[in-house]
């Protein structure tokens, strides 16, 4: 078997200061490709996001009159100023700016920036929101999606026609729902990412903000809200038979399935647009079918292992911990209290 591996090399391994200039084009042809490949599996949406922030930070620098190069601790720190106090920014929105706009100036600028900067800008950004909560100030942003829970999803789906709108409607909530999907990893779906199972199907998850994951879907109970049932449904309607093409699918006002996918904010409006068909007083969005299954399970006393293997989340997460939101504070489920024996 050791006739088998390669020879050991007679000459010592080069240092990098000992690279020649065809060596070192090599390795910058091979850097080049593989940042290219690494902005090609991103999501749309964070690229997209990533380049608003840049656009920010640009015009914060030219109001400066300071390179956009220079992200130090005090330039980081005034960025958070301007964000917080001037643009009157959510907490959320200041703080991906920051990653944003971090990330951009190493990929495209060969600059690192000092942790200890970004730790500190954050820190300025955790004394102003703590600030704003001791003054009693209005919450900024959308906030949380509410989470849609079971009963409310019966009611949608209750109310989704039987025309082909409806079968690829009702199944793109039922089975967003069972996936916990982002409206990105919903309209990303291919049909190959959909296998049958005796039990019901295995869906992988292949566009994820995160790490792909693959998600084993039983049948439901109820017929009605069952997510294996709709899916055939639709797709047997729909007739998609590319293993390619995306799962769900632009309709034509006439009634026709276009080849075309949906992109992640029309997947995210077919959502909110069957809430208020419905008649819901919430206004549900994209991340309400991924916050409503995390609640669900918790609820239903599922083990947060087996949740994060639904929703993709790693262990210990605090993200997932924010999806589990309170739905009831005087049912027994969602209060600690009721119970105990007090």
């Amino acid at each position: 078997m050791a006739d088998n591996l390669p020879a050991r090399l007679s000459e010592p391994a080069l240092l990098p200061h000992q690279f020649d200039d065809q060596l070192r084009a090599r390795l910058a042809a091979l850097d080049a490709a593989s940042d290219t490949h690494a902005d090609d599996q991103r999501p749309g949406n964070t690229t997209r996001a990533y380049n608003a922030d840049w656009k920010t930070w640009e015009a914060f620098c030219t109001q400066l009159q300071i390179p956009t190069t220079a992200a130090t601790r005090g330039t980081l720190r005034a960025f958070v100023d301007y964000l917080w106090n001037r643009e009157q920014r959510a907490y959320s929105t200041i703080d991906r700016k920051l990653a944003g706009v971090t990330v951009k100036l190493r990929k495209e600028y060969k600059v690192i920036v000092d942790p200890e900067a970004t730790k500190a800008a954050r820190e300025l950004l955790k004394d102003y929101a703590k600030q704003a909560a001791a003054a009693e100030e209005p919450a900024r942003g959308r906030g949380k999606a509410p989470a849609l829970r079971l009963v409310t999803l019966r009611e949608i789906v209750a109310k989704c026609d039987t025309d082909i709108f409806g079968l690829r409607d009702r199944a793109m909530l039922l089975l967003g729902f069972s996936i916990a999907a982002r409206r990105a990893e919903l309209a990303g779906l291919r049909l190959r990412n959909i296998r049958p199972d005796d039990n019901g199907l295995l869906v992988h998850v292949a566009v994820s903000k995160t790490a792909p994951r693959t998600v084993p879907v039983p049948y439901g109970q109820n017929p009605e809200t069952c997510p294996v049932r709709a899916w055939h449904a639709w797709v047997d309607a729909a007739r998609i038979t590319d293993p390619d093409r995306h799962a769900f699918r632009r309709i034509h006002h006439t009634g026709k399935v276009q080849p075309q996918g949906l992109s992640p904010q029309r997947a995210g409006d077919i959502i909110t647009a069957a809430g208020l068909r419905a008649g819901c007083e919430d206004l549900f969005t994209g991340h309400s079918v991924r916050s409503g299954l995390a609640t669900e399970a918790r609820r239903a006393g599922k083990d947060r292992k087996a949740i994060a293997a639904i929703t993709g989340h790693k262990k210990g997460s605090k993200v997932l911990d924010g999806y589990m939101q309170i739905v009831d504070q005087w049912d027994e489920k969602d209060n600690a209290l009721i119970g105990l024996g007090l």
